[in-house]
């Protein structure tokens, strides 16, 4: 977890450390409005990496995904960045406590069929509602990944039950279950 104050350079510690683990291919959430400065400092920090923005519809990001695993399954260093609202649509949907999983949800999507080395969840408050479709998206999607990085500024916004989804996100293993915590 990355919880430094806007602007310190979350961005870059990320890209450095994912080379220095040779964490690929890796997959980047984040807010719309910040695709393009991941582009920019992977353009800057990494630039042997093969960066894909999946973007678009939802025919047009199912190809660029597809795509992508080629290219991951060539153990080139590519990286995906795709938005949170996108990612529901393209992930397994991870369950958690009653709530009972509709048979779309269930479904491995085109997301889960690369073998991520890393998740990285940028602006990771985002996902401190561990009921909400968006943070399971993130666990889902996850789960098999060696490597998981939270970038916030905010991680607690209004109560420390915040951190907790963030928490099981970086370490479900750790963080199990949230009544424990």
């Amino acid at each position: 977890l990355l919880a430094d104050e806007m602007g310190v350079g979350k961005t870059v510690q990320t890209i450095t450390a994912l080379r220095a683990l040779h964490a690929w291919p890796a997959l980047v959430v984040c807010p719309n409005s910040v695709k393009s400065v991941w582009v920019r400092e992977f353009f800057r920090w990494g630039p042997e990496v093969q960066v894909l923005v999946i973007t678009g519809g939802p025919a047009g990001r199912r190809k660029a995904i597809n795509a992508l695993a080629e290219s991951a399954s060539e153990g080139a260093p590519c990286a995906a960045i795709i938005n949170w609202e996108a990612l529901s649509l393209h992930t397994r949907i991870a369950g958690f406590g009653d709530i009972r999983l509709t048979d779309a949800e269930r479904e491995e999507k085109e997301l889960n069929k690369i073998s991520w080395s890393a998740v990285v969840a940028d602006e990771a408050h985002r996902a401190k509602e561990p009921r909400s479709k968006q943070t399971r998206a993130l666990w889902g999607v996850s789960r098999k990944a060696q490597h998981r990085f939270a970038l916030t500024g905010t991680p607690i916004a209004n109560a420390p039950e915040d951190l907790w989804s963030i928490m099981h996100f970086v370490s479900p293993e750790e963080w199990a279950g949230k009544t424990q915590w």
